[in-house]
């Protein structure tokens, strides 16, 4: 259920005068802004990021209501404006505070094998490709929390998106890296044996 104020300010925020919406704002804001930061602080841990990224999303919301016009529970509205307004905010975040943590294949390919003879001889295209049939190997949890763990994403980030803990995925992701290096030492060993 939602209570009859942030009903009546939901109701406001869609409607279609201006006048009208720009009363029932404040009200919405006040009355969603601390369901909002707990659920953000629970992906970022951190209040300054969750107030910065709050305020575009209310932004958001008052350029665009239109996603939250049929929304009837509390539990529908924080959904709808994670969906619709929130996401697209953290992901910029993640990438903003993880860029130094970003890996390309390329990156990975050299984290787990640095020193594998007959592979360094060969083209970035075919290790690219040896790299690609070792994440197939892979059982599909590892493989996704490399995949996202390469696309740059935090370790709480990967932890709520496998929803487990940040320990856990710290541990799925070296047991993972030791499983690719032997994977690829393997393969380097045959082709050395086929050179």
């Amino acid at each position: 259920m939602m209570d009859r104020s942030l009903k009546n300010a939901l109701k406001g925020l869609i409607d279609p005068d201006a006048e009208r919406r720009r009363r029932a704002m404040e009200p919405f804001v006040r009355e969603t802004f601390g369901m909002f930061m707990r659920y953000l602080y629970r992906y970022l841990g951190n209040e300054v990021e969750c107030e910065d990224i709050l305020e575009d999303v209310y932004a958001d919301i008052w350029e665009n209501p239109e996603k939250l016009r049929n929304v009837e529970t509390e539990k529908e509205l924080v959904r709808t404006v994670y969906l619709y307004y929130m996401r697209k905010r953290l992901r910029e975040v993640y990438r903003r505070l993880n860029r130094h943590l970003h890996m390309s294949q390329n990156d990975m390919q050299d984290l787990v094998a640095p020193e594998l003879g007959a592979l360094e001889m060969m083209s970035q295209e075919e290790l690219k490709a040896i790299l690609r049939k070792a994440l197939t190997k892979l059982k599909a949890r590892e493989r996704r929390a490399i995949e996202l763990w390469m696309e740059g994403m935090s370790n709480r980030a990967i932890a709520n998106e496998l929803k487990t803990t940040v320990g856990a995925v710290k541990m799925l992701e070296f047991r993972t890296l030791l499983k690719l290096k032997k994977m690829l030492s393997e393969y380097g060993r045959e082709a050395d044996a086929q050179a």
